[in-house]
Formats: structure tokens, sequence, C-alpha cells
């Protein structure tokens, strides 16, 4: 993640008391976050809807970190541990969803990071703009609610999740693994420093984090390129400063993960279940 610093708005409001309720089932959230600050590790007594409408997202939960550009939403149980941090300048449309309302409408609130469509977009802005926080749950603004739930319920998944290792040296190695992602970070370097073998460093990552070392900084530098990309950055530019020795190849690899040019992926989002193969 890039650095940031700490800010004073802790993305937390009166009714996240524990045992707290919200004033209707669903409350609906709206406001500007500046570039570059990041919330303190927080929880709610209420599932969340995590969604950008305009600029980029960084959310780390549990030993996972989601990059959350805008197009896509994370589902965040509630009581779960999480800390956010912003990429860019940030919009945020957030839902706040009393529980055993959600578990009312047969859905299992899970951490999940989906694709939020162009439909789902306008009705998340036309909700946070209409609907006011004490509407009738049982008339028409209660109804249009209850869709919008299912519309996001049925959101496909987003493959753009980063687990990260739990172990100190490996996880003080990642961060500045992705505090500087344009060097080339060999893993025989990493292994000396950190005082193993190559091959001893290689299955403790494998088994901290699910995925190789080479696959991991891989995949690390293409999600921070989709938050560069919306920066509105050229591709030879991005493929500099991620450490690419050609355009060609950082679209390549671009198009191994998402499916698409870095050129086309405004136009076209990537599929849901994009996987990096060694």
């Amino acid at each position: 993640m890039v650095k940031a610093k700490k800010i004073l708005h802790s993305f937390r409001y009166e009714g996240d008391a524990e045992g707290a309720k919200l004033a209707r089932p669903v409350f609906f959230r709206s406001f500007m976050l500046a570039e570059n600050v990041q919330s303190e590790l927080h929880s709610h007594p209420f599932i969340q809807f995590h969604y950008a409408r305009e600029g980029s997202l960084y959310i780390s939960v549990e030993n996972n970190s989601y990059i959350i550009p805008a197009c896509y939403g994370l589902w965040i149980p509630a009581f779960m541990p999480h800390q956010v941090q912003t990429a860019s300048e940030v919009m945020l449309e957030n839902l706040d969803i009393d529980p055993d309302y959600y578990a009312a409408t047969g859905f299992k609130a899970e951490l999940k990071l989906v694709t939020v469509s162009d439909f789902a977009r306008s009705f998340i802005h036309h909700a946070t703009q209409t609907i006011p926080e004490f509407y009738d749950a049982d008339g028409k603004e209660g109804r249009l609610v209850s869709t919008l739930i299912d519309v996001l319920n049925d959101l496909p998944a987003a493959g753009f999740a980063m687990t990260w290792p739990t172990a100190p040296a490996l996880l003080e190695m990642c961060q500045t693994i992705s505090e500087s992602p344009d060097l080339p970070h060999l893993m025989e370097e990493w292994a000396e420093r950190i005082g193993m073998s190559p091959r001893t460093f290689s299955r403790h990552f494998i088994k901290e984090t699910g995925i190789t070392f080479s696959n991991w900084k891989q995949r690390h530098r293409l999600l921070h390129s989709i938050i560069l990309l919306r920066q509105s950055r050229s591709v030879t530019e991005i493929a500099l400063m991620l450490g690419y020795g050609s355009t060609s190849a950082y679209t390549y690899a671009f198009r191994q993960l998402f499916g698409v040019s870095p050129s086309r992926y405004e136009a076209a989002p990537p599929p849901p279940n994009a996987i990096l193969y060694d």
C-alpha cells in the first residue's frame, strides 16, 4: 500500500456502539475523503457495503488486503475489524445494514468483493441521494431499499483480494515491496535478508499466502496499476513506475490477470474469477 497519514475521521458514528440499533434497517452514508488518508482499525455492529462512487480504496480485513476501484464494492460482516485507506480522493456511498434484517432476506453475511454493475451504481447513488435516514420501512422507500439489497446480493464476486503474510519478517518484507513496486525484489536477496534458504523461504511464503513469491509480487503490481489507470496515467508511464521492462510486458501481464488490456480496462471490466498463473 501507499503510505498514508492518520485522520480524525474514523469511519464511525454514534450508532456504532455495541448493541446500538440503526434507525431503520438500512442507513445510507455519502461523503468525500481526501487522498492518502487512513482510518484506524475499527468495526461496526452492522453489516456494511463499502463502495466508492469515485476514486479508489484499499481495505485491509484480517490478513487480506482488498483494492477497490470505482465499480467495485466490498461486503463486510458486522463486528469484523477493518482499516480503510484512500489511494485518491474518494466519494464514498456506503450502506449500513441491520444484521437481523439482512438475515431475514435469506442471504448470509460474508466478506466478499463484488463487481458493481452500471444499474447497481445508479441505484446506489439514487438511494444515497433520496432515501432519508427515517424512511418508511413499510412503504415505497422500504420496498426500494429491499430491492436494492437484492440487487447488491446478486452482484458477481471479483478476484481482487491480496492475502498478506502474518509472520512479522514476511509481513515487513511485503510492506517494503508494496512501497517500492518498481524494484526487482529478488527472492534470493530477501531470503538472505530474512535468514532463510531460498527453498525454506519459498515454502513459508506459500504457506502464509497460498501463492508463490513471484506470483504475489506480480499480482500486487497489477492490482496497484488499476489505481494508476484510474488516475488517468498512461500505460507507458505505469509500466515504468512498476518496474516492467517494456509497455508490452506490462500489457501482457495485465491481460493474463484481467482478460483485457490496460487501455480497454475502463470499457471492459475484468471477469469475476480472474486468476494470475505462474
